[in-house]
């Protein structure tokens, strides 16, 4: 008795064999490398130009400030004459020549904030020499009228290496004495609105001014001020810097942009 050999179906009759192809899963991430090379080279190319707008900015904001110095000095050397022409004169000329007089002071305050200024932007964007990076600029102090009230503001600058945003926290304390022991007070305890403990934030590229007030407590003899910083991400830095304490009677307006 002949047996049937005809072919058993297959259980799935939609499976289908195709041949294995080895470079196509190669040429996929092939691919996929490429693309995020490429929009990561995107990224980079947008940063940098975008960093490049800001310098020159930077760099017209100076160059106005110097060709307003100019201006300026012109008319003290015409405000200089003035004075001198009117130096003897009647009581008119001697009020008149008064008026010169602190309009010649007023200009030469000016003069300096600017010269102050242009030192200030061309030591964030081309230093002379010394460290880089971020740095503890100065400490201004202040009465706030005849209150026992001070105000203080501390200048952080990030010098030459400015290409990314440092952030961070600040502290301050405030060092001295009282009744013949040497003290250390946290501005947390004695500063208006400070951020507390953990210290005050900072995010900048160029330069930022952490300030507000404070009051001295009772019996309490302030000599400095100490400032510490400490920076966060790949290459973070701590600095530190003590003040002395001096209370200006006129405080600069540098940094305020």
């Amino acid at each position: 008795m002949a047996q049937d050999v005809r072919p058993k179906s297959s259980p799935d009759p939609k499976m289908m064999l195709v041949p294995y192809q080895r470079g196509q899963r190669a040429k996929r991430i092939g691919v996929w490398v490429f693309s995020v090379l490429l929009t990561a080279l995107l990224c980079f190319t947008a940063g940098y130009y975008r960093g490049i707008r800001q310098n020159l900015h930077m760099l017209e904001q100076r160059d106005e400030m110097r060709a307003e110095i100019s201006d300026l000095k012109q008319q003290l050397q015409k405000l200089q004459e003035n004075t001198a022409i009117h130096r003897h004169g009647s009581e008119l000329e001697r009020q008149a020549s008064e008026r010169v007089r602190k309009e010649n002071i007023a200009l030469q305050d000016r003069v300096s904030e600017l010269e102050e200024a242009v030192a200030f932007y061309k030591g964030i964007m081309a230093p002379d020499g010394g460290q880089k990076g971020l740095r503890i600029d100065r400490l201004e102090l202040s009465r706030a009228g005849n209150s026992k009230r001070i105000k203080y503001k501390v200048v952080m600058t990030q010098v030459a290496d400015n290409a990314d945003y440092v952030k961070g926290t600040i502290k301050m304390n405030l060092l001295g004495v009282r009744q013949g022991t040497r003290e250390s007070i946290p501005f947390d305890r004695i500063a208006k609105d400070w951020a507390g403990g953990d210290g005050a934030p900072f995010n900048f590229r160029f330069f930022q001014d952490v300030g507000g007030e404070l009051v001295v407590p009772d019996e309490f003899v302030p000599e400095q001020i100490e400032v510490i910083a400490q920076s966060r991400g790949r290459k973070p830095v701590r600095l530190e810097r003590r003040f002395e304490w001096k209370l200006n009677e006129v405080t600069s307006d540098v940094g305020k942009r």
